[in-house]
């Protein structure tokens, strides 16, 4: 059967840069799923895009589709037709498949009868099924605000402009979403834009290479790292690269051009943050670096050949916006933030939880709490960074650039004279901001992220707003995230489930209806939980039973400890010797669940009768110390080591010992002994779940 390839073009207006090779590959799988959908095979798909347009090509697509012959149960006999004559149920699924309804046939199944169309084998144009296919898989994808444009229905992520639509050699007209395909498309929009006839698919990659358009998005990112890098080592500056940044840019133009450009050496003088923000993440111009310095130098793309008049163009739109951050610097300085702490109650946290004023002093005493129960260091400056770290949140540079919250709380404070650790921890205690982020440097600055971020995350469940889908007020995944990343990788044991509550204690008193809602409470710990157990397995990658032995086994959630249990198990996992005692223990743990009496760990050695069960209980009391003394010094290997000694004479006694022996006291003695020894098995974990 003859096959080609199929080009399918969406002419857009400028396409958001950020998770465009997302939104593209999103549509590919619709696509794909769609066409398998329909019967259609194919080999492969290649997906291209740029600012203003998204290509899929579907390669080895047949002209034709076959489809089997096959036998279509339709509804029960008995109400497609009363008395013989045919009722609307019948005649409507006759005409779903363009049949007389005499045609069809009966056939029985589990004693009922059904009517059934025999579809026979058909070969219809692929072409005839297209516009169904890429209208199911351009429609409604996933995540994706939409938009709506002219007097249209349609809604896409951008205004649609053209489509053009390719099967091999011919031009296939019809409608998609509204719009009918051309047999054109355009070049580089920042050219004087004609239209291209394309006559194949072939055809439209030769053309519009020619029309200043490099469709690979590939090849783009590496045109402008190999000329970032080229600009770098002709003037000797940094050789850094941020290749998000690069992809972003990529994504920006349909060609790009890349060019040196430079601005007042004054502007140094400002926060390196500030220069980032206005530089790289508003202009979307790559910072230059000498000896890991900014230098007054950045790097921008054009979508045209580069000139004198582009170069000075782009100087000229950076000036004002440095311009701008240097006078909202000088006038916060000016007034100091730091004195006006009252201006915290105009700042709204959440309607339901109060000002930020109100906030503040929520951290300020969750910080307290978190110290006198997990550092006890009375030198710490925790309280000063609770007090400062929100202030400012007044400040003109955050009320016109809200991302620099932290950062110029930072600067403001080291300028106002502010002791270094202090202004460090209020840009610190936002950290980490992003998985990639590290945790806050200093203890203090760890103690204030803790309380800030408990205290949104607890704050947002008893306002029953809790994340849900793709929702998530104030960022509480991130939140939740960046403060299990902090308690797992610091040596402090802090008990998540004691502090929660007191979290709850210290909002309720201020908001007696979210005292009421023990509810979100409950949710709120099972959350915390469930991130854990995520975060464990897919982070640390810790097998799922190995995890699940060690949480569901601890009435409290202390992170830091939980892992130091998890890791000491996962060293002792792969060795057979260990496998005895795993295999014991879900032995003892079964027996004792069989039982019908009430055993207790004391064991009345009156009562033990056989040797091994006197050389088990022997044992078991000599190595006690010291397994309780392994659990307080979190010595959790040798905790194991201890435990595993057991297995000998634990397999022994189970070869030597009936435990429903006659005597029921005999009988619970036993089984005493056994739940004696499991109260140590599940002292770590519960580590009859590791058995094979």
């Amino acid at each position: 059967m003859e096959k080609n390839n199929l080009l399918f073009e969406i002419g857009l207006e400028d396409l958001p840069a950020r998770n465009l090779n997302i939104f593209s590959e999103k549509i590919k799988k619709n696509i794909e799923k769609n066409l398998s959908k329909n019967k259609i095979t194919f080999d492969s798909i290649n997906n291209f895009y740029t600012n203003i347009r998204l290509v899929f090509v579907v390669n080895n697509i047949p002209k034709k589709i076959i489809l089997e012959k096959k036998l279509i149960k339709g509804p029960p006999l008995n109400i497609c037709f009363d008395k013989k004559v045919p009722t609307k149920t019948g005649l409507g699924f006759a005409k779903k498949h363009n049949v007389d309804i005499k045609k069809l046939s009966t056939k029985e199944i589990d004693g009922n009868k059904y009517l059934f169309f025999e579809q026979p084998e058909i070969t219809i144009n692929t072409k005839d099924k297209l516009s169904e296919v890429l209208e199911n898989s351009i429609s409604n994808i996933e995540d994706q605000k939409e938009m709506r444009w002219g007097d249209s229905n349609t809604s896409f992520i951008r205004p649609i402009r053209w489509l053009l639509l390719l099967l091999g050699d011919e031009n296939i007209h019809l409608k998609i979403m509204g719009i009918e395909t051309q047999e054109y498309t355009f070049g580089n929009k920042s050219l004087p834009n004609k239209k291209i006839k394309i006559n194949d698919v072939d055809d439209y990659f030769s053309k519009i290479k020619n029309e200043e358009v490099e469709i690979s998005q590939n090849k783009r990112k590496e045109i402008i790292k190999n000329e970032i890098e080229a600009i770098i080592e002709s003037n000797f500056y940094d050789k850094t690269i941020d290749l998000q940044l690069v992809d972003e840019l990529a994504n920006m133009t349909e060609y790009p051009y890349v060019f040196l450009g430079k601005f007042p050496e004054k502007f140094l003088d400002l926060p390196q943050e500030v220069l980032k923000y206005v530089i790289q993440d508003t202009q979307k111009y790559s910072l230059v670096f000498k000896k890991k310095k900014i230098i007054n130098y950045f790097i921008g793309i054009s979508n045209v050949k580069i000139n004198k008049n582009i170069i000075q163009g782009n100087e000229r739109v950076i000036n004002p916006r440095l311009d701008d951050a240097q006078f909202f610097i000088s006038k916060d300085l000016d007034s100091n933030i730091f004195q006006n702490k009252e201006f915290l109650k105009r700042v709204i946290f959440h309607k339901k939880l109060g000002s930020m004023f109100e906030k503040v002093q929520r951290i300020t005493k969750i910080s307290s709490y978190i110290n006198n129960e997990s550092y006890q260091d009375e030198k710490l400056l925790h309280k000063d960074i609770a007090e400062l770290c929100k202030l400012d949140l007044i400040s003109n540079m955050v009320v016109e650039i809200p991302k620099l919250q932290g950062y110029i709380g930072s600067y403001y404070a080291l300028k106002s004279g502010i002791n270094n650790i202090v202004a460090e921890g209020i840009k610190d205690h936002y950290a980490p901001r992003n998985p990639e982020d590290s945790i806050p440097k200093s203890i203090d600055a760890q103690i204030v992220s803790i309380a800030d971020k408990l205290d949104t995350i607890v704050g947002m469940f008893l306002a029953n707003e809790k994340p849900s889908g793709t929702r998530d007020p104030l960022g509480i995944r991130r939140s939740t995230n960046g403060l299990l990343k902090i308690l797992l990788n610091t040596n402090q044991s802090i008990n998540m489930t004691l502090l929660v509550n007191k979290v709850y204690d210290i909002i309720s008193l201020n908001f007696n209806d979210l005292k009421k809602n023990k509810k979100g409470l409950d949710d709120c710990h099972i959350y915390f939980k469930e991130k854990l157990i995520s975060l464990l397995i897919e982070n640390y990658n810790f097998k799922d039973n190995v995890v699940l032995s060690v949480i569901n086994n601890n009435k409290n959630i202390n992170p830091y400890e939980i892992l130091k249990k998890i890791e000491a198990i996962n060293t002792i996992l792969a060795d057979d010797d260990y496998q005895k005692m795993f295999n014991n223990a879900k032995r003892v743990a079964n027996i004792l669940k069989k039982s019908d009496l009430a055993p207790t760990r004391v064991v009345n050695e009156n009562l033990l009768r056989e040797s091994s069960e006197k050389i088990l209980y022997n044992k078991i009391t000599e190595i006690e110390e010291e397994l309780n003394s392994s659990l307080v010094d979190n010595n959790y290997i040798e905790y194991l080591k201890k435990l595993n000694s057991l297995s000998a004479c634990t397999k022994i006694f189970f070869e030597d010992v009936m435990i429903n022996d006659k005597d029921e006291n005999i009988k619970l003695n036993r089984l005493s002994l056994l739940y004696l020894i499991n109260s140590y098995y599940t002292n770590l974990a519960n580590v009859a779940n590791l058995a094979y």
